[in-house]
């Protein structure tokens, strides 16, 4: 059977974009095979450059099968009027092709035998392909030339073919064809596509497909070059989808830098430059090792020489001018920053980051960053912004954290305060850290939301769901009342914040529902209930015990049974007696179930309170098969929803069972 392959060529697309691009063209193909009844689409391979998206299918059929399928027409009634076909009948039978002449009356309808040729495979997939390309998202796209398609980046040519025939579709003014072509700059020919040795072609061409042939490459021949080069995994991915044929060179920038902290040094290097740091005993030297796409090298090497030696240039100005100051000094500084116009300063940030930090700390919340000095926990907490005032953080962004730790250490404040000011912007093994983290993100939450600003959609520009996400990392931490603290520092500084509880709830549940597919989406209702109260862990612990147990029908049935008659009689405004009148028990199973209610034990961790809970249910059971709840005598009634209500109650500290979905009811 035939293979179908897809190239398209693009402008240089962004690395972070290059594998996701790649995944999403490969699933809409192969899902484009099926949609058009030509294979499963089980042998699918991609390859993706920052220039291609290449996509195989193996096994795909050269055309549709014939088919034949009734279809239904108006009723026989609407069908002929005296005998003659009425409008109705007309119209349907030149919507499936047939005279009406040709149709059949069965039962009470009218129905047509419609016979389709397939069409060739080549016919029938150019549409569908189309719309796989179409339908490749990014986190930015654009338009192009006078079109309305978006893309990441223009589309420049389109190889389909099915074996050497070509599959037919347009998207704008670039039509599918046979044409591909070679590296931009080593071999930019246009050439014509084979399937079958199409991968050897490209290499003969200077492109290497497959990107971890790439990351193999840039990593063998960094070592080669710079046996100490600092060979950071996510920077040999990006280098890897920043180029084709990829090319390790060295590079060395001047002596005089290396006066700034290393951490500078490797920020600038390889977060901005995509250069590979090279150390020798633990500091940076002068050296680096870039990686080109092609051109002269000594041309690359000066060029990439020059670029950085002008950052770090820039860097080491304002480094000089930032010893002139103290941390303090920086700090105080922040108090011209503003953080949001309807939230402050950032220096007020800072004050209440000191007092969240110092609760947090000191283990009001459960979590486990109990510090040993709740002085350095404040400390941490106030000057985790500082520099942001600082000139080598205008400079340079995304050291953040990094220069105030650099800067705190310089003026002799203890490693711990330092550590935390360092590492506070993401989840890491430091306790204190942590703290200031949890702090800095629940006062996001609680600033944001309480100006109205949560997101919606796919708009998020104050990273709150990001804020959420760092905070549930926190498995010990109840996330709600945290924030509730954080929004009590806004108002104690005399800001006004209008209720948020809903839409951190709602937050937070979206959050869930992205970060654990694992757990079935009724179970997590079933756990969630009226919303996140507990710390993260034991929510997650709860919510996949439910989902395990709700595969046992018979017992979330009962779950279910007394929480819908009590609900029901709620909102029908019943009565519930306040208290047990055991005086009013008129069966044995009534006693039997009120005497076990009694005795229960709902201590223990989940698989104790289970085990009782399912000693329990026979009797439940039984009392539902022996006891009319809903009865006239209102007294008799109110004292029954009570017990109902107390076993509920029971079923509810696992979670909601009316949100548990049994398929067969």
């Amino acid at each position: 059977m035939p293979t179908l392959l897809i190239e398209i060529g693009v402008e240089e697309l962004p690395a972070s974009m290059v594998e996701s691009a790649a995944e999403q063209l490969m699933e809409g193909v192969c899902q484009a095979v099926r949609d058009a009844g030509l294979g499963d689409a089980t042998q699918a391979t991609r390859y993706a450059t920052p220039r291609r998206l290449i996509v195989f299918v193996s096994d795909v059929a050269e055309r549709q099968e014939d088919r034949t399928e009734r279809k239904r027409g108006p009723s026989a009634a609407a069908a002929y009027k005296d005998g003659q076909p009425t409008p109705a009948l007309q119209g349907f039978a030149r919507g499936a092709g047939v005279s009406t002449d040709e149709v059949d009356v069965e039962g009470d309808y009218v129905w047509a035998t419609v016979s389709t040729t397939g069409r060739s495979a080549t016919d029938a997939l150019g549409e569908p392909l189309a719309a796989a390309v179409r339908g490749i998202s990014f986190d930015k796209t654009m338009r192009w030339g006078a079109g309305r398609t978006r893309f990441s980046r223009p589309i420049r040519w389109i190889v389909a073919l099915l074996d050497n025939e070509v599959v037919p579709f347009s998207i704008e003014s670039v039509s599918s064809g046979k044409l591909s072509r070679g590296h931009r700059f080593l071999s930019p020919e246009e050439f014509e596509v084979n399937p079958s040795p199409f991968l050897e072609e490209l290499r003969k061409r200077f492109v290497e497909p497959e990107a971890q042939e790439r990351r193999k490459t840039i990593s063998e021949e960094t070592l080669r070059l710079a046996p100490k080069a600092v060979l950071d995994d996510d920077l040999l991915d990006e280098n890897a989808n920043l180029t084709e044929w990829p090319m390790p060179i060295t590079g060395a920038f001047r002596d005089e830098f290396l006066a700034l902290p290393k951490s500078v040094l490797v920020t600038a290097m390889a977060k901005h430059e995509r250069f590979f740091p090279v150390e020798s005993d633990g500091a940076v030297t002068t050296q680096f090792v870039s990686v080109t796409n092609g051109g002269e090298p000594d041309t690359v090497r000066a060029g990439n020489e020059w670029v950085l030696n002008a950052r770090l240039n820039d860097a080491l100005f304002f480094y000089e001018e930032d010893s002139r100051k103290s941390i303090e000094d920086f700090w105080e500084a922040t108090e011209r920053i503003v953080f949001q116009e309807k939230l402050g300063t950032i220096k007020q940030r800072s004050e209440r980051l000191a007092n969240l930090t110092e609760q947090i700390a000191s283990g009001v919340y459960g979590a486990n960053f109990i510090a040993e000095d709740n002085k350095e926990a404040r400390e941490a907490g106030r000057l985790a912004k500082a520099d942001l005032s600082t000139g080598l953080v205008s400079e340079l962004p995304s050291l953040q954290g990094k220069v105030g730790a650099e800067y705190a250490r310089k003026q002799g404040l203890s490693e711990e305060v330092c550590r935390a000011i360092e590492l506070h912007y993401s989840h890491s093994d430091d306790a204190l850290a942590n703290a200031v983290m949890c702090a800095d993100q629940a006062d996001r939450l609680a600033g944001y939301l309480g100006i109205g600003e949560a997101p919606t959609g796919s708009s998020d520009p104050y990273a709150l769901r990001k804020a959420a996400t760092m905070l549930m990392q926190v498995s010990d931490i109840s996330i709600p009342s945290l924030v509730r603290t954080a929004a009590d520092e806004y108002e104690k500084q005399g800001f006004e914040l209008q209720e948020f509880h809903d839409a951190l709830q709602e937050l937070l549940y979206g959050r869930f529902q992205a970060l654990y597919p694992d757990i079935p989406y009724d179970a997590l209702a079933t756990a969630w209930q009226d919303g996140l109260a507990e710390p993260t862990g034991e929510f997650l612990e709860r919510a996949r015990f439910v989902a395990n147990l709700s595969s046992d029908i018979d017992f979330v049935r009962t779950a279910k049974r007394s929480g819908n008659i009590v609900e029901a009689a709620k909102k029908k405004g019943l009565k519930i007696a306040d208290d047990v009148d055991s005086s009013l028990h008129e069966h044995d199973e009534e006693r039997a179930l009120y005497e076990a209610y009694s005795e229960f034990e709902s201590a223990g961790d989940l698989d104790r309170f289970l085990s009782n809970l399912r000693k329990l249910t026979p009797l439940i059971d039984a009392y539902f098969d022996k006891v009319m709840v809903m009865v006239d005598d209102e007294k008799l009634r109110a004292n029954r929803l009570w017990l109902l209500s107390k076993v509920n109650d029971l079923f509810q500290r696992l979670g909601d069972f009316s949100k548990i979905v049994i398929e067969e009811d």
